[in-house]
């Protein structure tokens, strides 16, 4: 941010989070206050600050108000600010309020979405102009259409002269991972798409370019391509599974139904934390907890070297690699979390007299501490964070499902499927969700949302996102 610029108007691009600007991502890592207009997803706020108050662009006025307390604030917009949106006259009533600000262009749809597909917007010799919108004399015409009216779009372009056998293209989900395209002859398009029930938003594109997109375009290739994958996981901890399922074509939706709240770090845990020379093993049941206790370590003044006694026991790989990135390395990686499972996994390891702590989340009942009892151990259960709901989840997830609703449910814990589970009305769960695959991360997650009353399809043989992105290619029956 420039020397004196308080509100950044960010272009955020046409949806697809991979592409936004650098700057875009930046604007909103620094803000302390994030406003999105209308059209902007969500793709982008894991980049936030912790703490960052994020909400809906409701006037500019707030935005003044709060650049006049000193805050950094960054108003999103889907495209570019000054391009199909209002940044212009945001930018308007900061200037004359007074209020130093910067405007981040970012990439329209219009320029997007038909490469994306596949279709070139100039070709040398053959196109070197393009219209946005209802434009004469260009060679390539893009235009958007409302839902409802693609009819009338592509009735104004053949009363305006173009013919009706001019190579055409509809682009579904403009802009987004998941986008698809449907080509025909000008005339042809609407029946066409009608007869696949396509509806909704959509780009127009038509030109020269568009014959090209069979062989150009990558994206249809791509083994998820079509395909709606709901991320339920906590926001903080998406970028690597979502990236890897747009990666495989797929249209992403996230509705975290959790949300980590770290514990303070507290008498209780300064205890757990002074004990660490004493304490033969410790467990972390999540990558979370990971995080989180070595953040209260550095916090108590200690670091890693207050754990060189106890060896150390992962649940999962991402957990494991969690510890890893810390410079710690497990002694013993398990599958997920349950109390049996762990005390079976740590049969052959002498326990009388052992003191052992188990960082993890704050839960109501865990049976390991009796378990590894009756071997002589001695367990302290530290919950570190709470593992809750964030209270917008329920009704994200009864529109998403009111409307068209996903082809796959991913879950990556017991808590993620619980808080799902949580936001409907009990006798019409199944019935709500429709034809939708269910899919966990792990046997553990998979009891849980069988127990729940869902019937599980995809069930991730390498407990990580990573496994479970693999498990759902392969389900999908395409290579």
């Amino acid at each position: 941010m420039g020397p004196g610029v308080r509100v950044r108007l960010v272009g955020v691009g046409p949806g697809h989070p991979g592409l936004a600007t650098v700057q875009a991502v930046e604007a909103i890592r620094e803000a302390d206050v994030i406003r999105r207009s209308d059209g902007c997803g969500a793709g982008l706020l894991h980049f936030a600050a912790p703490g960052a108050d994020i909400g809906p662009l409701d006037s500019t006025e707030e935005v003044v108000r709060l650049a006049r307390l000193g805050r950094k604030v960054t108003v999103l917009f889907p495209g570019n600010p000054y391009a199909f949106s209002n940044g212009s006259q945001v930018a308007e009533r900061l200037q004359r309020a007074g209020v130093d600000f910067e405007a981040v262009p970012g990439l329209i749809l219009e320029l997007a979405a038909p490469v994306m597909s596949g279709i070139p917007l100039t070709i040398e010799g053959r196109s070197s102009s393009i219209g946005f919108g209802l434009v004469k004399g260009a060679e390539t015409v893009v235009l958007r259409l409302a839902s409802g009216w693609w009819e009338s779009g592509i009735s104004a372009l053949l009363a305006d002269g173009r013919k009706s056998d001019t190579p055409a293209a509809l682009i579904l989900n403009p802009g987004q991972p998941g986008q698809h395209r449907v080509g025909a002859p000008l005339g042809e398009l609407a029946r066409k798409a009608a007869t696949y029930g396509l509806r909704g938003d959509a780009l127009l594109v038509l030109g020269p370019g568009v014959e090209m997109a069979e062989q150009l375009d990558t994206l249809a290739k791509r083994p998820l391509h079509g395909r709606r994958v709901l991320i339920t996981r906590a926001r903080h901890q998406v970028e690597g599974f979502r990236r890897e399922l747009v990666d495989m074509g797929a249209a992403v939706v996230e509705i975290p139904t959790l949300e980590v709240r770290p514990m303070p770090t507290d008498e209780r845990v300064r205890k757990a934390i002074a004990g660490l020379g004493r304490t033969a093993l410790v467990i972390f049941a999540s990558a979370n907890a990971v995080a989180i206790f070595y953040k209260m370590l550095v916090e108590t003044g200690a670091d890693s070297r207050a754990l060189h006694v106890s060896k150390l026991c992962a649940i999962g790989q991402e957990t494991a690699e969690m510890l890893e990135n810390h410079g710690l390395r497990p002694e013993l990686v398990t599958s997920e979390y349950t109390a049996e499972g762990l005390a079976k996994a740590l049969e052959g390891w002498e326990m009388e007299g052992m003191r052992v702590l188990v960082p993890r989340a704050e839960v109501a009942r865990d049976a390991l501490p009796s378990l590894l009892a009756m071997r002589g151990a001695e367990v302290e259960i530290l919950p570190v964070y709470q593992a809750v709901c964030p209270a917008e989840a329920g009704p994200a997830l009864l529109r998403l499902f009111g409307a068209e609703g996903v082809d796959v449910v991913t879950f990556t814990s017991s808590s993620t499927v619980a808080n799902f589970v949580r936001a409907f009305p009990e006798d019409r769960l199944p019935a709500v969700l429709g034809d939708a695959e269910i899919a966990c991360m792990g046997p553990v997650t998979a009891d849980t949302a069988r127990k729940l009353g869902l019937r599980v399809d995809i069930v991730a043989r390498e407990y990580t996102t990573h496994g479970l992105v693999q498990a759902i290619v392969e389900a999908s029956g395409r290579p």
